[in-house]
């Protein structure tokens, strides 16, 4: 090893909206953008800014004074500034993998638009790390993680840099900022008047960015250059290659004026450490040149020795959370691929209407707003762009399906109406569809394209309120003409389907027409011949008929005190009342009864202290309306859940808690790209951790527990924690999601669960989290298969990615049909669909898009269980096939055989391909 090198990276970790909204921190984001062209890239010994690893704040900037774009630009080409690769500092576990992907995606191709991307993973503020991330930071070409939070406890005296290695086998060297990201000198040692609030009429919420210019301008150099030696002797040995990583700046801070001169001078004081200064990425490459035989650690990044990992946040205002399920579901496994298909048929696509809807979702996906952690307004903000990609999902997909409805066949004679309809996800038991017709009170029957009868309900309408002299204060909306129409049938993966439908005949096809006299009534029971369902109070027993197995005390609701803040659960000092559900009257009545669903509403109240006084639970108490609408689907092996609950209390979390009635030492979940394993019990502290060993771990989408011989799932949509509790007397777990927190300040300290604050204590009164909160989940009992960790999936995603409909109006206006080109190619639904036709269910499909540099197709999935795996697509509707990294670069071609794609899959392993269609004249598969 040569000389020990100290590498100062000027940084500064700029949240784009936290403590401020996004566009009073733009401000801030004008202020150091200034510093840097005006002040500090002038300068000769200055190197470079890094722009927190994202192009969003350059983004931002210059939608303001867009007249330096050429000179952002230049600062970007000559290295002064440093932006990307990511195109905001995205948390690792709400989003998900694509949308993790699109941010990668989407910082490499802007980054490159002004000349250069910083090709370093420096993530220095997320909360952890998943398994699956090395897979994807080498698919953009970057190799290395530059963190802070998650490090795990592999004893004292282990070095701060080493390689991650993933599930999958990639690695990336990682740099370990053990103290902070900002640990290059004492920033404060000038101190400066903390940040001062700049109130003007109607709006006190404006802060000063004085404090922050302050520290960036300190002069004395020599003090600086002392602190960098100093520092840098302190933690040599944590670095074994020489190379000592020291971050210059912090939250918001823009770049150090004089840094070049302290450098200058901590070289001229000392002579055993040389100090540079760079980007990331040089800190990095000359990191890689000095490494010889580094650690090697293969495991999720969740730990706490040295720094918060404030895990709480999985659960904090769980309200956007669900919301942002739900953009990520649509845009993703609907809008996404019925794009591709409609592409592929020359319908005139509308590109900036997606890019709109994901760059909102991108935006959201910024750690400090997808955790629910920032001032009120700043959510107020998330909740309009998560409302702005429903709107454009819910657009395009109707669009799309109205153009289908001119291409596909279907049994609807001219001018009829039809309905068209299309699967995200395929199933081996029917699918339930869901529509509005206009059919009145007349029994009508669902026909699929061969004109069979399928199994069909009829839901009655509301009745409208009245006022004093019994006359309706409303009509309906939609009008009264239109029922809710519900009917199953079998659907593959992407299929896009037509029906129609006919009066129901007097033999009786498997029609329901509900009406008030059916509804109400009690219901023991809920049976559809697979399952069977009995209610205890609010409290439901699940049998499974195919095991024996029963599932008692489903749905317990249990509620307690939470002294906590956004980053974490905290219970008071003082113990408190824990109420739960059971102590409460439940009333039950049948809601549906029909061949394709039938439904139990379970409706009571939770009469709970009002709020904390302190650290004890206030005397005042209100009552929690709640209902649960519990449903079983026709042949369907599933127990749908609705909880609506109004929260009208403060200070509390409310979890449901599932006795899994099942004796395992693990949780099986779905992660990023694959299914995580973890043990029970918690881990243990070998020695002081920063923060306790967080029993709140992440997950996505289900979670489940299996002994090997029978298992049970839960599948949720929107929900992201879950705590797994051994019951003392049978040492099975029990399973706690968390479905609702409140607490009144962002940040607290001297709690229970973190003794230091993670943030400053702003007043945060929407993370109580008041009004109706909408909830679901699903149970799914299976039996366990040697070779499917998760024979059940097939169920769970089709709970999570039910099919759109959409109903064909009668005589469609010729002005919105398209003028379709007589040589395009066509291609039948069927032909579209066995292109996802895999039968091995370790293998997951990720995204099917339209690629984003041109007109060819991107398809990945990736395998789930760690598994080799054969997989052999039907793609004779494409002329050819590359595959590519995520980046969408293309690696190799991929053959052709008879139009067929065959691959094998490595454990873990991501597969990104591009598919090109084929032109007029060409022949697919040459």
């Amino acid at each position: 090893m040569g000389k020990i090198i100290g590498f100062i990276v000027n940084a500064g970790h700029l949240d784009i909206e936290w403590y401020q909204p996004l566009r009073s921190y733009r401000f801030w984001t004008i202020k150091t953008m200034e510093q840097l062209i005006h002040k500090a890239a002038p300068r000769d010994d200055y190197a470079t800014y890094v722009l927190d690893g994202q192009v969003f704040p350059l983004e931002e900037y210059l939608s303001v004074v867009p007249a330096d774009r050429a000179a952002a630009a230049q600062l970007v080409q000559s290295g002064k500034l440093s932006i990307g690769p990511f195109y905001t500092q995205f948390d690792e576990w709400l989003p998900s993998a694509e949308a993790i992907i699109r941010n990668c995606l989407w910082g490499n191709r802007l980054s490159r638009r002004f000349g250069r991307c910083m090709q370093a993973g420096y993530l220095p503020d997320n909360f952890g790390h998943p398994p699956q991330l090395p897979q994807i930071l080498r698919n953009f070409g970057l190799d290395s993680l530059l963190f802070m939070r998650g490090m795990p406890d592999i004893g004292e005296d282990h070095p701060d840099e080493f390689l991650y290695e993933g599930l999958d086998g990639s690695q990336v060297v990682a740099s370990h900022f053990r103290e902070s990201y900002g640990g290059a000198f004492d920033l404060f040692s000038e101190p400066a008047d903390p940040i001062q609030p700049c109130d003007i009429p109607y709006y006190p919420g404006y802060l000063s960015f004085d404090y922050h210019l302050e520290l960036s301008e300190q002069n004395n150099t020599e003090h600086i250059a002392r602190s960098l030696a100093a520092n840098a002797r302190r933690i040599q040995n944590r670095y074994p290659s020489g190379v000592i990583p020291l971050i210059a700046g912090f939250d918001h801070m823009p770049p150090q004026i004089h840094i070049g001169e302290a450098i200058r001078i901590a070289n001229d004081i000392q002579q055993d450490i040389t100090f540079l200064m760079g980007s990331a990425e040089d800190y990095i490459r000359l990191l890689q040149s000095r490494m010889d035989k580094p650690l090697i650690i293969k495991q999720e990044l969740t730990g706490s020795v040295y720094q918060q990992i404030l895990l709480g946040a999985l659960s904090t205002r769980t309200y956007l959370k669900r919301q942002h399920f739900a953009a990520e579901i649509l845009l993703e496994k609907y809008v996404e691929p019925l794009l591709a298909w409609a592409q592929y048929q020359h319908f005139q696509t509308k590109p900036a209407l997606l890019q709109e809807a994901w760059r909102m979702i991108l935006i959201n996906s910024a750690h400090d707003s997808i955790h629910g952690s920032s001032v009120d307004e700043v959510h107020l903000e998330m909740e309009a762009r998560y409302a702005a990609v429903r709107q454009i999902a819910a657009g395009q997909i109707h669009e799309i399906l109205a153009f289908a409805g001119d291409l596909v066949p279907s049994r609807q004679p001219a001018g009829e109406r039809g309905v068209m309809a299309y699967a995200p996800v395929g199933s081996p038991a029917p699918q339930t569809l869901e529509l509005w017709l206009p059919v009145g009170g007349a029994a009508v029957c669902m026909t699929d394209s061969a004109g069979d009868p399928l199994p069909t309900q009829i839901l009655e309408r509301e009745t409208c309120e009245t006022n004093g002299l019994g006359q309706e204060r409303n009509d309906l909306v939609p009008d009264a003409l239109y029922r809710k129409i519900l009917f199953q049938d079998y659907l593959a993966s992407q299929e896009i389907k037509a029906y129609t439908w006919k009066p129901a005949s007097p033999a009786g096809e498997t029609v329901t027409l509900q009406n008030n006299d059916s509804a109400g009534r009690p219901a023991p029971v809920l049976d559809n011949g697979i399952l069977r369902v009995e209610f205890h109070g609010a409290l439901a027993e699940l049998l499974d008929y195919r095991t024996g197995k029963r599932y008692p005390a489903l749905n317990l609701l249990e509620e307690e005190a939470d002294a906590g803040d956004a980053w974490d659960f905290s219970p008071p000092w003082i113990p408190g009342e824990v109420v739960r559900s059971t102590r409460f009257a439940f009333q039950c009545r049948l809601a549906e009864q029909g061949p394709v669903r039938q439904s139990v509403c379970l409706t009571g109240c939770l009469n709970v202290p009002l709020r904390l006084n302190g650290d004890e639970r206030s005397a005042g108490r209100v009552d929690l309306p709640v209902t649960l609408t519990v449903s079983l689907l026709a042949d369907t092996p599933r127990l749908d859940v609705r909880l609506q609950l109004d929260n009208q209390a403060r200070d509390h979390r409310i979890r449901l808690r599932v006795p899994m009635g099942i004796k395992s030492d693990e949780i099986i979940s779905q992660g990023q790209l694959a299914i995580i394993r973890r043990p029970v019990e918690t881990p243990r502290e070998k020695r002081a951790w920063r923060q306790p060993p967080t029993r709140l771990l992440p997950f996505r989408e289900w979670l489940s527990v299996c002994d090997g011989r029978l298992g049970l799932a839960i599948a949720v949509k929107g929900l992201y924690d879950y705590e797994a509790i051994p019951n003392p007397l049978t040492g099975e777990p029990e399973i706690c999601l968390t479905l609702l927190r409140g607490f009144a300040k962002m940040g607290r300290m001297n709690m229970m669960q973190r003794s230091d604050r993670a943030s400053a204590g702003f007043d945060t009164p929407g993370a109580q989290c008041p009004g109706l909160q909408e909830i679901e989940w699903s149970y799914l009992p299976y039996s366990a298969d040697p070779g499917d960790i998760a024979p059940f999936l097939p169920f769970a995603d089709s709970f999570l990615c039910p099919p759109a409909v959409h109903a064909i109006r009668p005589k469609r206006s010729a002005a919105l049909a398209m003028d379709l080109p007589d040589n395009r190619p066509t291609l039948e639904p069927a032909a579209w669909h066995n292109l996802f036709a895999w039968p091995d269910n370790h293998i997951r499909l990720s995204c099917f898009k339209k690629a984003y540099d041109d007109d060819s197709f991107i398809l990945r999935f990736y395998e789930n269980q760690g598994k080799r795996g054969r997989l052999v697509l039907d793609a004779k509707s494409f002329a050819r096939v590359w595959q590519t990294d995520m980046n969408e670069q293309d690696i190799r071609p991929v053959p052709l055989e008879n139009g067929q794609i065959k691959l094998d899959i490595a454990p873990y392993q991501a597969i990104t391909l591009r598919l090109a269609a084929a032109l007029p004249n060409e022949d697919a598969g040459v």
